[in-house]
């Protein structure tokens, strides 16, 4: 499909990854660190930055949850431009460096560029399959509603069709997230909003149930789901039970909620009206060949929404984010460049 300049933008945290891979858990330990978790750094984490950086071996590449989706939708469309990015930067070298990488995956970036903070960092440490991840947001927590008034962004804002949120940049801008999601219920364009991980969903309880109703796609994992309706006194566990209850909140619009709820090695699980749920089963990959999974959820995402964006089937939409969840285990860090050309075949 011939797919309009700009058709999906996402609103995230622009973040340098900074890669190592250990042997065992000696980092994690002195640094207080779960083996697989992402976490908001702390400023007793200030000295795990400084020692990865003196590290050998470590490895630099654009991150940030949603640049990473938005990259990778734009190695599935092949197209450039079609996607369009939003986030906060700063005015340095480093906010430069994954503006470069951005554009030339593709993707049009619509930086906010910030003095007061350098460009984010993630400290990303990989052990084995587990990867724990540590944010240092800088710039990227500055965001805010000026955006939103600059007149070559909202050209961009009346032109896209589809808006993908993460929770990590509604724990940023909830202002905006609310504003866009009020904008996407008038005028008929569809809001995905992806969970990202527990402590959003912990700390901004009140701005998720003021948006909610707006949102047309929700994506997360077992844990994020199990949460919030734990949060939300639903006093169910059960998975199928708890995707209903998602699937069927009230929505301000007439159109369907659907409801994406992910894991390693369970069938992906989507929620529909009238109760219909679609199982797709993940195809088993040998964990010997796995070099990262670091990024493979972002993947997903980026896969599946560059053939909902096309309105192709949802198994179609599903099979596709699973092959480019896959793709991303090969290499360390979300390097497009390192993957294939894509290609339907393939799948």
């Amino acid at each position: 499909m011939d797919l309009p300049e700009g058709i999906l933008m996402g609103f995230g945290n622009p973040l340098l990854d900074i890669t190592c891979i250990i042997e065992d858990n000696t980092m994690l330990e002195k640094f207080g660190l779960s083996p697989n978790a992402a976490i908001i750094a702390e400023e007793k984490h200030d000295a795990l930055f400084d020692e990865l950086m003196n590290m050998e071996n470590v490895i630099y590449s654009a991150g940030g949850a949603c640049q990473n989706t938005m990259r990778i939708f734009q190695w599935i469309v092949q197209t450039p431009r079609r996607g369009i990015f939003t986030g906060a930067v700063g005015n340095d070298k480093l906010g430069d460096r994954i503006g470069k990488r951005a554009k030339a995956d593709g993707l049009l970036t619509l930086y906010q560029v910030k003095e007061e903070l350098p460009t984010g960092s993630c400290a990303v440490i990989i052990n084995g399959l587990n990867r724990s991840m540590v944010a240092n947001l800088g710039a990227a927590s500055l965001f805010t509603d000026e955006w939103m008034d600059d007149e070559e962004n909202l050209c961009y804002l009346e032109r896209s069709q589809f808006f993908y949120f993460t929770g990590f940049f509604m724990a940023v801008c909830p202002s905006v997230v609310e504003r866009v999601s009020k904008m996407c219920a008038e005028s008929h364009r569809l809001m995905i909003l992806n969970f990202s991980a527990v402590f959003v969903l912990q700390m901004q309880r009140a701005a998720l149930i003021q948006v909610m109703q707006n949102v047309d796609v929700i994506i997360c994992n077992k844990e994020e789901a199990i949460a919030f309706g734990d949060a939300s006194g639903w006093k169910t566990k059960n998975i199928f039970e708890v995707g209903h209850k998602l699937q069927s909140m009230p929505k301000a619009n007439i159109r369907p909620r659907l409801v994406l709820i992910l894991d390693a090695t369970c069938p992906v699980l989507c929620f529909q009206e009238n109760e219909r749920i679609l199982e797709y089963p993940v195809p088993k990959v040998d964990k010997s060949k796995i070099i990262d999974t670091n990024g493979s959820n972002d993947a997903f995402v980026g896969g599946f929404l560059a053939m909902f964006v096309q309105k192709l089937p949802l198994d179609y939409c599903i099979r596709t984010g699973i092959f480019a969840s896959h793709q991303t285990q090969n290499v360390i860090g979300v390097q497009i460049e390192k993957l294939p050309k894509f290609n339907e075949i393939c799948m």
